[in-house]
């Protein structure tokens, strides 16, 4: 169980811009918003409209670096198994509408993966590096450089359309864009949009939860609104199996919006969870890991190309 959770969650940092099409309402939904606080002293508090402001023929490089590790008890043994991805996606627009719908491919530039599980040697692959990518790392390597969706966003992040059928697991990483509010909104506002989850249950059946994402505009300074989110369940939990598996799918922490260019500019996640009881009495399952996406700027691409460079 434990190989097979981390083996997902490796190639969900490579697929996480897809968005999975059965189960996931997101991105059809609209969100639900809140009303912004008035400014104590009568005067009305300064209101900020965001939106997405791609632009045809841009091409927007990110950063990614995931590390999970998963730390499973039962009874009187302890296994301890890990994850760690660094990878550069890149979005590159191919038009914009009239009605200023964005239409960009998705792919996968570079990536540079490493399991553990137990005791074992770690499992290594660097695809600019290597040319033969281990059993466990294969089909990922075989999606690095082409277009893995083509998809189509509107001013506030609803997906209009996608062509590609590759689908990722989802694990608290989040969709593609994230629902941004229909009216401007004001410090403190709050918003939100409905997600489903669905994890099999140990007698082989399948439940799905309901949850929700909470976003909500904690400041702006300098052109950027720091956003922090939170996946809220609505379907009560009470079975440790079932919570073990939904711990890894809730998103918590803090994305960075520009809203002068219409884009987001970085996300940082984090988990630290526990699980007691998730196989009866004596198990435990504890699941820690951080999650950092950021927009990479020209300079930084050009200062990350001459270093590698110098290397080889």
């Amino acid at each position: 169980m434990v190989i097979r959770s981390f083996l997902m969650l490796v190639c969900n940092v490579l697929f996480l811009s897809l968005v999975a099409q059965t189960q996931v309402a997101l991105a059809q939904a609209k969100p639900t918003l809140a009303p912004a606080p008035t400014a104590a002293s009568g005067t009305a508090a300064p209101k900020y409209s965001l939106r997405y402001q791609l632009r045809a023929g841009e091409k927007i490089y990110s950063k990614v670096i995931h590390f999970a590790e998963t730390r499973t008890k039962m009874s009187d043994h302890e296994e301890t198994s890990s994850s760690r991805t660094t990878s550069e996606k890149v979005w590159e627009v191919k038009s914009v509408s009239a009605e200023s719908d964005m239409t960009f491919e998705y792919r996968i530039n570079s990536v540079d993966l490493a399991q553990r599980v137990g005791d074992a040697a770690e499992i290594h692959y660097n695809s600019e590096t290597e040319k033969t990518a281990p059993d466990v790392f294969r089909k990922v390597a075989e999606t690095i450089g082409i277009p893995l969706a083509t998809i189509t966003i509107d001013p506030r992040g609803e997906v209009k359309n996608r062509e590609g059928d590759l689908k990722a697991p989802q694990l608290g990483i989040g969709e593609i864009t994230i629902p941004l509010p229909a009216e401007p909104i004001g410090i403190g506002a709050e918003w939100s949009a409905p997600r489903e989850m669905r994890i099999k249950l140990e007698n082989g059946t399948h439940k799905t939860f309901k949850v929700r994402e909470l976003y909500t505009l904690e400041k702006v300074s300098a052109g950027v609104a720091t956003i922090r989110i939170e996946t809220q369940p609505l379907t009560p939990i009470n079975d440790p199996n079932a919570e073990s598996q939904l711990i890894q799918q809730m998103s918590k922490g803090q994305i960075k919006f520009d809203l002068d260019h219409g884009r987001v500019i970085s996300k940082q996640l984090e988990w630290n969870e526990e699980v007691i009881g998730f196989r009866g009495p004596n198990t435990s399952l504890k699941y820690d890991a951080r999650y950092n996406e950021e927009v990479l700027t020209a300079s930084q691409r050009t200062a990350a190309a001459a270093s590698k460079s110098i290397i080889e």
